[in-house]
């Protein structure tokens, strides 16, 4: 079955036009500051539903790209995007198991948001239109088996985190900063953050605070920027390459 961008929904917002308000202007912040800053590395995203967020970014990275005389040093932004195209995986871990979302009103159980048919070929068609080849990858399959099959190599600046389940989170954190993959000043999308009734016992906001702490003190984070109900933005400090922690 062949999809088109125009077919394009989000899940979080009935209503289109809201959604693109809030997830474009909380991305073009991101992007602002990163490219003010001159933060090197990709830009990737881990679950992408139907593409809507995928899009925008990639518009994103489009646009960017070409302000060269505005900002005084650009770097190249290859696009990641990791997939299953087949939904939330079976919620084996026991803290997904007993959360909300899963246990209560069981809106993340297995298979969940698939994608619909066609999806993973809309997004290679567009992104290619939009950025041209060899720009982008997209890497399809559970994060368990992708990020093993297909690991990120490169530093990664900006990281949008669509994961929803606390296993998926971790999984792709643990990989991002077990490898000393986000530079100093990288941003972490967490579209997820107040899911579960923003309890700090499941979903994203436990995944990071763990994950984190794994570091030994190599990378810390603060708040950035809140959008819609649902999403936070975070600011990741690379601590280990400072002679001087404290400082």
């Amino acid at each position: 079955m062949t999809r088109t961008f125009d077919q394009v929904e989000n899940a979080t917002y009935g209503d289109l036009g809201r959604a693109t308000r809030i997830y474009g202007e909380a991305f073009r912040l991101t992007f602002e500051y990163v490219y003010g800053s001159h933060i090197p590395g990709a830009v990737a995203e881990f679950g992408c539903f139907e593409g809507f967020s995928s899009l925008l970014l990639a518009d994103l990275i489009a646009e960017f790209r070409a302000e060269t005389e505005f900002y005084a040093q650009t770097f190249p932004r290859h696009f990641y995007v990791y997939d299953s195209f087949q939904g939330f995986p079976k919620s084996t871990n026991s803290v997904d198991s007993i959360s909300y979302e899963v246990a209560d009103s069981g809106y993340w159980r297995e298979h969940e948001d698939a994608s619909p048919p066609g999806t993973e070929e809309m997004l290679r068609h567009e992104f290619g239109r939009r950025l041209g080849p060899g720009a982008w990858t997209i890497v399809p399959g559970m994060f368990s088996d992708s990020l093993r099959a297909t690991p990120l190599t490169e530093q990664v600046a900006i990281a949008n985190l669509d994961c929803d389940l606390y296993s998926s989170s971790v999984e792709v954190l643990d990989h991002l900063l077990g490898r000393h993959l986000l530079p100093d000043g990288a941003v972490l999308l967490m579209d997820d953050y107040n899911c579960n009734r923003a309890n700090p016992r499941f979903g994203m906001r436990r995944a990071m605070r763990e994950c984190f702490a794994r570091t030994d003190g190599f990378y810390e984070f603060s708040e950035f920027i809140r959008y819609g109900w649902h999403g936070r933005a975070f600011f990741v400090h690379r601590l280990g390459d400072s002679p001087n922690p404290d400082a």
